[in-house]
């Protein structure tokens, strides 16, 4: 009885021992859980998806890219599984590697739990068995994925395609392709407009802007229109446009860096120590050059200033290329290829079409073109005067580089102080251009507006006015040959101050309407008369007796 007492007791005891540790482990377990914040060590099971096939075949072929082939909408689950897999078994190892419970009484078994966690969380993984047709399980197969699985099938979305399906998804894949390379070359050519119109009003040199006006048109017509013709991403034209845009690039960047080297020269302490000196003995001549500054841009209003516009191709449907910003003059016609081959034949007929269509403003108008010839005569005169005064200064001007007077002559005088006559100014025109619809076809031709061709363009607009308005209107014109008879008549003298060319053989003298023909003055002999420039330009259309 005694035996049975103590073995009952033993028993007893080793089920209270039993019944602690396990009492212990379970707070051990509770308190690691709570460390790395998991709700139980079975949160995620091994397997993940099962698949039951019917023949043994089946079984041996099955693969993952047959299961997503299948089953499609999985594909993100998977991800989805195998990221919280992952972060899961990232846990794990970061703990095992170090914590505070690794002397706590069955932590190893604890280790054994943990362990098989990480197992499941390494893969996703998919369960096949082979189930016959009578229910007996004859094999099975497991099939682990990891990220770079799912990966693959995201890289390579063909894998599970059908042949019509991939066959399209190849023909949207060659168009993305191939668009991606269309705009790309876009890109290339916005970039290259871009850098154009950022410094095209940094170009000082004369004919740098129509130099680059012209570049930047050779850049739409030979490229835009070939790039959107390529229908195929192996084509040669790809090549042979981008030699040509980084060749038309190289041009353009050379031409701003040829202005560049200039603007860097007048701001040199060195073209600064001559400016100082040239303003220090151009006092009594400032007047002077802001006179004919005046007179300049007294031509320039005659026939308008320069207009800004927006100058791209037009059939770019899409709008893939900004505008180049483009400046011209407002005498010059865009025209039809008829109305361009009949302005060839009857020039100043189609000029009075295009440029002086309302007939009310022609007395205005004459009036003007009377005023440009006397502008223009006493602006050639200017300029030979100018000229001289350039010589009298070189002794002052020390050493300029060389590249400067050969580039940019007029640009360095006209910082200095001295009014520039530049030819343009005495040579206006009229223009003619006819581009055909597809932008390759380019013609122009210009009217230049010599003193014989006013006088035309005088007698043309005469004649379409009114009886009454021919004889308000007509006039003789100041010809050359009369203002040199003038001056001679007054023996080079201003008929005011009384200084002459005998005296200061510079000396600008124009010839004066005594009566303003503003206010009915004719140009008549009796009614003209010498001035030096500061007379006339204190006299204005005052009447002066």
């Amino acid at each position: 009885m005694m035996e049975l007492t103590i073995m009952v007791l033993i028993i007893i005891m080793a089920i209270i021992i039993m019944v602690n540790k396990e009492e212990k482990y379970k707070r051990l377990k509770m308190e690691v859980l709570e460390e790395i914040g998991f709700p139980s060590l079975s949160m995620i099971s091994y397997f993940d998806e099962e698949v039951i096939v019917k023949s043994r075949q089946t079984l041996e072929k099955y693969d993952d890219i047959k299961f997503f082939k299948e089953n499609r909408e999985k594909l993100a689950k998977a991800e989805r599984v195998l990221m919280r897999k992952n972060e899961i078994a990232r846990i794990i190892r970061d703990f095992l590697r170090s914590n505070e419970f690794e002397k706590r009484f069955q932590y190893k078994r604890l280790v054994k739990e943990l362990e098989k966690l990480l197992e499941c969380a390494e893969a996703y993984r998919i369960y096949v068995k082979y189930i016959s047709a009578a229910g007996n399980h004859l094999g099975d197969k497991v099939i682990s994925l990891r990220q770079y699985n799912i990966d693959r099938f995201k890289n390579d979305p063909s894998l599970l395609m059908g042949k019509g399906e991939y066959n399209k998804y190849l023909k949207e894949q060659q168009k993305e392709v191939l668009d991606f390379r269309h705009h790309e070359y876009y890109e290339n050519v916005n970039r290259i407009i871009d850098y154009a119109n950022e410094n095209r009003e940094n170009l000082i040199l004369k004919g740098s802007q129509e130099q680059l006006d012209k570049l930047v048109s050779q850049l739409f017509d030979r490229t835009v229109n070939s790039i959107k013709k390529i229908k195929a991403i192996d084509s040669e034209e790809w090549d042979i446009i981008g030699d040509l845009v980084t060749r038309i690039e190289g041009e353009i960047r050379k031409v701003v860096r040829k202005n560049q080297r200039i603007l860097d020269y007048y701001k040199s302490p060195e073209f600064m120590k001559i400016k100082e000196t040239c303003e220090v003995l151009m006092s009594n001549q400032r007047e002077f050059n802001e006179y004919i500054i005046e007179k300049v841009e007294s031509v320039s209003k005659l026939f308008g200033t320069k207009i800004i516009r927006n100058e791209t191709i037009n059939d770019d449907e899409y709008n893939y290329i900004r505008p180049y910003k483009k400046t011209i003059t407002p005498f010059t016609a865009d025209v039809s290829a008829a109305v361009f081959a009949s302005a060839e034949n009857k020039p100043l007929e189609y000029v009075v079409k295009q440029f002086y269509p309302n007939k009310e403003v022609y007395p205005e108008q004459i009036q003007k073109l009377y005023l440009l010839v006397e502008e223009l005569e006493t602006l050639k005169e200017a300029k030979q005067i100018i000229e001289n005064y350039k010589k009298e200064y070189q002794q002052y001007l020390g050493d300029v580089p060389s590249y400067i007077m050969e580039e940019d002559e007029a640009g360095f005088y006209s910082r200095l102080g001295f009014a520039n006559i530049d030819e343009s100014v005495l040579a206006v025109e009229y223009k003619f251009a006819y581009t055909s619809g597809g932008g390759m076809a380019q013609r122009s031709f210009t009217v230049p507006m010599t003193d014989e061709t006013i006088v035309q363009l005088i007698r043309v607009l005469e004649g379409k006015l009114t009886l009454s308005a021919i004889a308000k209107e007509q006039r003789n014109l100041m010809t050359k040959k009369l203002r040199d008879f003038i001056k001679n008549r007054d023996n080079f003298t201003c008929c005011y101050c009384k200084n002459s060319t005998h005296a200061e053989p510079n000396l600008l003298l124009e010839i004066d309407h005594i009566i303003p023909v503003s206010k009915g003055g004719k140009t008549e002999e009796n009614n003209l008369q010498t001035l030096c420039w500061k007379c006339n330009r204190s006299k204005s259309d005052k009447i002066i007796v």
